[in-house]
């Protein structure tokens, strides 16, 4: 064993409807680099954002965190893996806590993955617990696992309601079909035409890399939104992570131009028969008089349906916007512990008053800027 990982062997709990699955030990590391990619790739679902590839160009954006991965394995197979991020939420009058979340800071989504014939239930609460257990080790005063889809999901763990996910199903065959059924059709329709008119053209780039200046206006766009909104549970993302995100096959690319010139952005993420609307950026001052989180959001729509996917995942926050589009809301739930466990109490008090509020917050202010094209 190297310095780079850690075997933590934990006796999973016993399961009252299967057992005859157990695994031998859970392996917690801490780079993708050092995992089998068959292997891993074998167990990430075609809807999962966290495959190898992923993993690995997120581990060389350079972002403030660090990562940790959890292997089950049986018999010397994976039979499950799960991955989690130590990063630091800065929140007001100077404080900052240390945190692991189950996931990314850059991603939404269940990033647990287990093998079919796999205990389910006593599996995927080895692979938390040990993450978790090794989140203690490295410090860390509060571990969230997040997203979650059901309240039972860790079977007699109490879980909390974090966030609503948004979800748009796709089962028309053209953009005019999804426009002809909505209500706010002609706005939108104006929406989008005000974009062409103001002397917009939309680019849309599949699998092509960025240019270093292309990498560095999207992140120049991006800082806009970023120091406007003051997001406590939002870390900071790097040039690198744009020119890393734009190497990967999956990775569409949304860019307004005008006159050459990258106003605003969406990059979006094909997951199967999936997309994943994952970040955006725009020049607040240029786009000042359009609609243009709105505008670009049916863009998105229309590529999506353009290419034949069956759903588009929209991500957190503007649940009024999103809901107009069409979207249905998935909870997603959250278990928290903290280290020690008195500060439990006070960790949970500073998470819903610093950070889950302040998304509500925001979704007002956004909820009025989507409908307002001044």
């Amino acid at each position: 064993m190297t310095r780079m990982e850690q075997v933590v062997r934990i006796g999973l709990p016993a399961c009252t409807n299967d057992t005859t699955w157990a695994a031998e030990h859970i392996e917690i590391k801490d780079s993708i680099a050092t995992i089998d990619r068959t292997s891993w790739n074998q167990l990430c679902k075609p809807h999962q954002f966290c495959s190898h590839e992923y993993m690995a160009a997120l581990e060389a954006s350079g972002l403030e965190c660090q990562y940790l991965y959890a292997l089950a394995i049986s018999n010397g197979e994976l039979v499950g893996a799960a991955v989690a991020t130590l990063w630091r939420i800065h929140l007001p009058y100077g404080m900052s806590l240390r945190v692991t979340t189950l996931g990314t800071p850059v991603n939404t989504g269940l990033p647990l993955m287990l093998a079919v014939t796999a205990n389910s239930i006593s599996l995927r609460y080895g692979l938390v617990t040990a993450l978790e257990r090794a989140s203690i080790k490295r410090g860390v005063r509060l571990f969230v696992g997040r997203d979650f889809p059901t309240s039972d999901y860790l079977h007699k763990q109490a879980l909390d309601k974090l966030y609503s996910c948004a979800h748009l199903e796709l089962p028309w065959t053209d953009f005019e079909q999804y426009l002809e059924q909505h209500p706010k059709r002609k706005s939108i329709r104006r929406d989008m035409r005000s974009l062409e008119k103001a002397g917009y053209r939309l680019e849309i780039r599949e699998g092509q890399a960025l240019s270093i200046d292309e990498a560095q206006r999207l992140h120049a766009l991006w800082l806009q939104l970023y120091r406007k909104h003051h997001s406590p549970d939002q870390i900071m993302v790097t040039e690198d992570f744009f020119l890393q995100m734009s190497q990967l096959d999956h990775a569409v690319w949304l860019l307004l131009r005008k006159e050459g010139r990258i106003d605003a952005f969406d990059l979006c993420f094909v997951l199967g028969d999936h997309l994943e609307s994952t970040y955006c950026g725009v020049d607040l001052e240029a786009t000042s008089r359009l609609s243009i989180h709105r505008a670009m959001g049916y863009q998105i729509v229309r590529h999506a349906i353009g290419k034949g996917l069956r759903s588009i995942n929209f991500g957190i926050s503007n649940e009024q916007g999103k809901v107009e589009m069409g979207c249905r809301l998935q909870a997603c739930y959250a278990w928290m512990q903290a280290n020690p466990k008195w500060l439990g109490r006070l960790l949970r008090m500073l998470l819903h008053r610093f950070v889950l509020k302040h998304d509500q917050d925001k979704l007002a202010l956004e909820n009025l800027t989507v409908e307002d094209p001044r």
